[in-house]
């Protein structure tokens, strides 16, 4: 005869409790942490489909708790990054860059993913389904973003490891090929920055209707503009003096309206990028300081950048100019002297200092050299815009300007 059960044990104050939810349909393991201020008091919980499984949770709620990590349970993946971003402080054009990036690819695929639940795997699935569509250099840069924001998670203790860390990107889908000006096609565009666009030798319209633009077009029927007929469209010679020409864009390739050609009033700043390789935010950052006409060099120390500072410190750099360039440079300061009397009171001029020597002050202009009309400094897309508007000089456009 068998002796009968004793009474089960009862739990100790302290130890884990395990039970079963009937309405969850899961196993409930409860952390006891003692009471707070007001006399409440405090658990932590985890759900599992098994008390082994539940078990496993406990002993890592565990550890984390006396690693002094205090995950939420609420805390996803996309108000970690964007915890992230919001601590940072860099250019308004790289922070929509960065966020942008987290909203078109971590929010929507792993955004509600909760951080205590993002896994390697989730994150390993998540880049391999990103690689059917996106490049590596693409994968790289959202896997820096992720790993960075659940790094700042880690510093204020509310995650133990970086998941994001421990994954090995696939290779993603092929880029678009970098595509290098050739001296023919650079020789193009600073033809056109300087007004002296050749090989349009005719008037042409390309319009189903009457009524149509004339368009500067070479033998070929290559409009200077760079715009192509739509389908059907009959081009029409109509003669070969190109002042009769109408469209706009082709005037300005032509240098046919002086007032609308952005491309030749800045026409210096071409030629310093094509020959010496300046990058978009260090022309946009130089001063007339920086620039020694008698020597022939420019200093590049500066950039458009938030904190200023070109790109590496090899970056920072002196140059010896092209005799091109120089005569190039020396023509816009006499331009500029001229719009800066144009404009007159509307000038924005906050580039004038004064400077102690030898007990003597003097006054020394160290103002921008490429500038707005009005002095003020040329914004990122209208400086793209002016490449771009001078690239239309070239079968296809490749001149392409990298991020300062």
């Amino acid at each position: 005869m068998s002796t009968p059960a004793g009474p089960r044990r009862r739990r100790e104050r302290g130890d884990d409790g395990i039970a079963w939810d009937k309405i969850n349909k899961c196993y409930v393991g409860t952390i006891s942490l003692g009471y707070d201020g007001n006399g409440k008091r405090l658990r932590r919980t985890v759900r599992g489909k098994t008390k082994a499984e539940v078990k496993v949770k406990l002993d890592t709620l565990h550890d984390e708790i006396k690693a002094g990590i205090t995950t939420l349970a609420t805390y996803t993946v996309r108000q970690c990054v964007e915890d992230w971003l919001d601590s940072l402080e860099l250019d308004p054009s790289t922070m929509a860059t960065y966020r942008g990036q987290a909203e078109k690819w971590i929010y929507p695929k792993i955004g509600a993913t909760k951080l205590k639940d993002f896994k390697a795997t989730d994150a390993d699935q998540f880049f391999r389904d990103a690689a059917t569509v996106l490049s590596k250099a693409s994968l790289v840069k959202i896997k820096s973003t992720l790993v960075r924001s659940i790094r700042r998670a880690q510093k204020h203790d509310l995650i133990g490891r970086n998941v994001a860390e421990l994954v090995d990107l696939p290779q993603g889908q092929t880029g678009h090929p970098s595509r290098a000006m050739t001296e023919e096609q650079a020789s193009k565009v600073l033809r056109a920055a300087s007004g002296q666009a050749t090989g349009y030798v005719q008037v042409v319209k390309a319009s189903k209707g009457r009524y149509g633009a004339a368009h500067a077009a070479t033998e070929n029927g290559e409009l200077a503009c760079g715009n192509k007929p739509g389908q059907g469209a009959p081009t029409t010679v109509i003669g070969t003096d190109l002042s009769v020409t109408t469209c706009r864009s082709c005037r300005a390739q032509l240098g046919l309206d002086a007032d609308a050609d952005v491309s030749r009033r800045l026409e210096a700043l071409f030629v310093l990028s094509i020959t010496l390789g300046l990058r978009p935010g260090e022309l946009r950052r130089l001063t007339w300081d920086h620039v020694d006409l008698d020597a022939g060099v420019v200093h590049v120390w500066r950039s458009a950048s938030r904190s200023g500072d070109v790109k590496t410190p090899k970056s920072k750099r002196s140059l010896v100019m092209p005799k091109r360039a120089v005569a190039a440079l020396r023509a816009h300061k006499k331009h500029q002297a001229h719009e800066r009397l144009a404009a007159g009171a509307a000038w924005h001029d906050t580039n004038l200092v004064f400077c102690h020597k030898d007990g003597r002050i003097f006054s020394r202009y160290t103002g921008l050299v490429f500038t707005t009309r009005y002095g003020t400094p040329i914004e990122p897309r209208n400086f793209n815009r002016s490449f771009g508007h001078s690239g239309r000089a070239l079968p296809h456009p490749v001149v392409r300007s990298s991020s300062s």
